[in-house]
């Protein structure tokens, strides 16, 4: 969904929203407090929906490699 670099704006888009809003008093704005929420709600989602895709990915890597290197000793080969 999000590349990395775009989750690293959004995150600093939402700290950076929430202080400033916070300094300058515009937190009572429903409106303001919508965007932000819904910021952070896209990041965290990104994170469940990014989190399995890499685990998948960890899985087929160590599999090629346990495939490709045949001095690897397992049950197996002895």
């Amino acid at each position: 969904m999000l590349t990395d670099k775009q989750s690293l704006i959004l995150c600093a888009i939402v700290v950076f929203g929430f202080s400033i809003s916070g300094m300058i008093g515009i937190l009572d704005n429903y409106v303001i407090v919508a965007v932000l929420v819904i910021l952070f709600l896209l990041i965290i989602i990104n994170i469940f929906i990014q989190k399995p895709d890499e685990e998948y990915n960890e899985e087929i890597l160590d599999g090629e490699v346990k495939k490709s290197n045949p001095n690897i000793i397992n049950n197996d080969n002895i």
